[in-house]
């Protein structure tokens, strides 16, 4: 029988998910990207959860995506996902939040003794996803909700003045963001009432596709192929009852934007990220 089934029957690689390739020592775009979803959800449970500053709750993300890498704490969650990866991310923050309370000032004798930081230790205690209390997941949850809409919003921005309908996105932060009214929109954007009230129609399906889009990105990222449908389903429900229970989605992107200072964006965190790769970087030669 002339050729085989190999030279005509092609089957697609298997799709790793963004934890597998990290587990399997992923590159520095991998960890980029897991950092950015995850590095303002992070500050903003520190913040909330923490009462820290800023720079500490910055300090606490860092912390904490070292600890998931030395502890190998993603290869462990990967083998046995009983709990959404959120949930652990939320348990070791709180964690490294604890232990920068409780030893602070034995972390300087650690660096004046040791030279190196607490989380090189090998006596630090098993974390595990059960370490965090539903209260403490909420808190996490609602900083990962509303990172995920701010990155919505932002790109729904970028796409509409790509296509010259810059007009459209200051109808919606104009009656979201600033309390303007429809008229008061279009005697600013010197558009007629009409005009406006159908940008804002339009604008509002757009916002509902960009959180789709956002959600669904999320959930193929970090979710094997036959199961993504349907992670995608439950998550795209629950946020719905999240936002059924603070006022619905114009609420939630009013409440974003009104708590981001102009002079520290909890959302602007480039060259945070940048810095823990590098550190991730070296920890990751040194193991070599």
């Amino acid at each position: 029988m002339p050729g085989s089934w190999g030279s005509f029957v092609s089957f697609p690689p298997t799709r790793h998910t963004l934890i597998q390739r990290l587990v399997d020592r992923g590159g520095e775009a991998d960890w980029r990207q897991f950092l950015a979803d995850y590095w303002v959800p992070l500050c903003l449970f520190a913040e909330r959860y923490g009462r820290l500053s800023a720079a500490d709750a910055e300090d606490v993300a860092a912390a904490t995506f070292e600890v998931l890498l030395r502890k190998r704490l993603l290869e462990q969650w990967a083998s046995d996902p009983s709990a959404k990866l959120r949930t652990l991310l939320c348990a070791v923050g709180k964690h490294v939040m604890g232990t920068r309370l409780r030893t602070d000032t034995r972390r300087k004798d650690l660096m004046r003794e040791h030279g190196r930081s607490l989380t090189d230790r090998d006596d630090l205690p098993t974390i595990k996803a059960s370490d965090a209390t539903d209260g403490e997941v909420d808190v996490f949850y609602g900083a990962w909700i509303e990172a995920l809409l701010h990155n919505a919003v932002e790109g729904l921005m970028r796409s509409l003045h790509e296509q010259n309908k810059g007009d459209y996105f200051r109808v919606l932060y104009g009656r979201v963001c600033e309390g303007l009214t429809m008229r008061q929109i279009s005697e600013a954007l010197g558009v007629k009432l009409a005009s406006v009230e159908n940008y804002d129609k339009a604008v509002r399906r757009d916002l509902t596709r960009a959180l789709e889009s956002q959600m669904r990105q999320h959930v193929e990222r970090y979710t094997p192929d036959k199961q993504v449908a349907d992670e995608y389903r439950r998550e795209w429900d629950r946020l719905g009852v999240y936002l059924k229970a603070h006022g619905g989605v114009e609420q939630v992107v009013r409440h974003v934007y009104a708590s981001a200072s102009p002079d520290d964006d909890p959302f602007v965190r480039d060259d945070a990220i940048q810095q823990t790769i590098d550190r991730f970087t070296d920890i990751i030669h040194q193991s070599e």
